[in-house]
């Protein structure tokens, strides 16, 4: 009799194991289908960086895309006040002030929600970064050297995707930006692997902080470029819970996808041409004319309305009308400095 319990307890034992082991697989799997990379031991150990909550500044995670779009549009009015000081003259002034409308008409129109309508956005870089039907949104302002995209998950802020313009770098090589990044960050953990199931192998580096995960993604394999990405750790834990819907895109007709951020929920958005610059966004090409005079737009940066909002990955929502030296990131020469990202 005590034999056979022995017997027993040992199967009850490895039954428990091997359910442990099954909820943990489809876990991960889950992980990768909803937010990335599953999360081991190592990426859970990434450093800590104070320098992290810095760069954020004054964003914090929840704010709702009224308030980010009011952020930027001070950014934007503040940048152009010392110009407007200097203007010689009214006809200047008022040249100037038009293109701080321009510019501000262009982060307002950048605004797109992922609600199943197929977005050039889809065929992008960024085609990992969200989900439709799962009430995701995304905002994109161009400071001085690079595009940066802000998503929004059920009206909150969660996630900062900053893509470099391919020429800040100049062709250096990852451990090259690896070193700049970590300058300023400090030594990080040095990542490969997948980021989404089914992509590519990529290299990163990894940092925490108490709120936020921040990744130095290589993208030049297929893109051309470095990002930095800043998550929100609360809304990581919880992907698999706010991502259900599996929705794919659709619709082949007209890109109704810009929209204005202080149109109500059920807003009706004016269509555009969603392929006005479809090329760059699927090569990844972010490109800005760094010789341009002061007050010409970016290459690519018309302000002609785009499926993504803008003008796309040249310059959609950005500072193309002034001069760059007035833009977060961009005080030195050395485009390897971050001290001011």
């Amino acid at each position: 009799m005590k034999r056979n319990t022995v017997i027993s307890l040992t199967v009850l034992a490895s039954a428990l194991c091997l359910l442990a082991v099954s909820v943990d697989a489809q876990r991960g799997r889950r992980g990768r289908r909803r937010g990335g990379a599953a999360a081991t031991p190592a990426q859970q150990a990434a450093p800590q960086s104070a320098a992290i909550a810095e760069s954020l500044g004054e964003l914090r995670w929840g704010m709702e895309p009224q308030q980010v779009h009011a952020y930027f549009r001070t950014q934007i009015e503040n940048t152009y006040r010392p110009r407007l000081a200097k203007a010689p003259g009214t006809i200047e002034e008022d040249r100037i002030r038009r293109e701080m409308s321009d510019e501000i008409r262009r982060l307002r129109e950048s605004y797109v929600r992922f609600e199943g309508t197929r977005t050039g956005w889809d065929l992008s870089f960024l085609r990992g970064e969200f989900t439709h039907g799962n009430r995701e949104s995304m905002l994109v302002y161009r400071d001085g050297n690079s595009q940066n995209f802000y998503f929004f998950m059920r009206g909150r802020l969660w996630k900062w995707y900053k893509a470099f313009d391919a020429s800040v770098f100049h062709g250096q090589t990852f451990e090259q930006f690896a070193g700049a990044v970590q300058g300023r960050f400090g030594e990080a953990a040095d990542r490969s692997g997948t980021l989404v199931e089914g992509g590519p192998r990529q290299r990163w580096l990894e940092w925490q902080d108490s709120t936020t995960r921040l990744r130095a993604i290589d993208q030049t394999q297929f893109y051309g470029f470095y990002c930095l990405v800043f998550e929100d750790k609360g809304t990581l834990s919880r992907l698999s819970e706010l991502r259900t819907n599996t929705q794919q895109p659709g619709g082949q007709g007209d890109h109704a996808l810009v929209e204005s951020v202080l149109l109500p929920a059920d807003g009706e958005a004016p269509a555009g041409d969603g392929n006005a610059d479809i090329a760059d966004r699927i090569t990844g090409n972010i490109r800005r004319n760094q010789q341009a005079p002061e007050g010409t737009p970016a290459r690519g940066s018309s302000g002609a309305r785009g499926s993504s909002g803008s003008s796309g990955s040249s310059g959609s929502s950005g500072s193309s009308g002034s001069s760059s030296s007035g833009r977060r990131g961009s005080s030195s020469n050395d485009p390897l400095d971050l001290s001011d990202l």
